[in-house]
């Protein structure tokens, strides 16, 4: 518990690290119906793929340095040695970041589709869809960020791309389902199941990435 909430106040202080994002977010929404005619009768299937390319971006921007910091001036090292799963102190990073970046941005994202659909009901089912997003995303780019750690965050991008791609195609299916008034609970299953997966074994797997860097 106490890494925790060591791990919040030290997040929260570098307004940075989590405002940043949620500020490029609110600025991609907002400015997708104004580049756009309004009458268009296509505006609410646009903005739903506006909406996944504006997440998948915003939390790529959000882990861009969510090793980093702590690598360069040595306290990655020092937890690492101080607890014994380093596997955990990852869990817990990439759930902190959730908390403060990926639930509120998951929060506006319903009220956008609100606001461009008109239906409560597009909104309210859009959300836990967002919510489980924006966590599998996070350990993906945590992910590249930890095999970039000391070569740039390029290569953890080109890494984590492909992984990604299989997940819009999903997320392009819970829109259809949505917009044809079916049951998407199967797609929301399968995000369930695939997160369930990477919160196992990513953060396993970066930590042997991070270890491989401090030897």
């Amino acid at each position: 518990m106490k890494l925790i909430n060591f791990e919040f106040l030290k997040l929260r202080k570098k307004s940075r690290g989590w405002l940043g994002p949620i500020l490029v977010f609110i600025l991609i929404m907002t400015a997708f119906p104004l580049t756009v005619e309004i009458l268009n009768s296509n505006l609410e299937q646009a903005f739903f793929s506006v909406l996944w390319i504006a997440t998948l971006l915003v939390m790529m921007l959000a882990t861009e340095d969510i090793f980093l910091e702590d690598y360069n001036d040595g306290t990655l090292e020092q937890t690492a040695i101080k607890y014994d799963s380093l596997a955990l102190l990852v869990a817990i990073k990439i759930f902190v970041y959730w908390s403060l970046i990926g639930i509120p941005i998951s929060l506006i994202g319903a009220l956008y589709a609100f606001g461009i659909t008109g239906s409560i009901e597009s909104a309210l089912q859009i959300l836990p869809v967002l919510i489980i997003t924006t966590y599998i995303f996070l350990n993906i780019f945590s992910f590249g960020n930890a095999l970039s750690l000391t070569k740039g965050s390029i290569l953890g991008t080109l890494i984590t791309m492909p992984l990604v791609l299989p997940l819009l195609v999903v997320l392009g299916k819970v829109v259809i389902a949505i917009n044809l008034g079916i049951s998407f609970l199967g797609f929301l299953f399968l995000l369930l199941g695939i997160l369930s997966i990477i919160i196992l074994i990513l953060p396993m797997v970066i930590s042997f990435v991070i270890k491989a860097h401090l030897e």
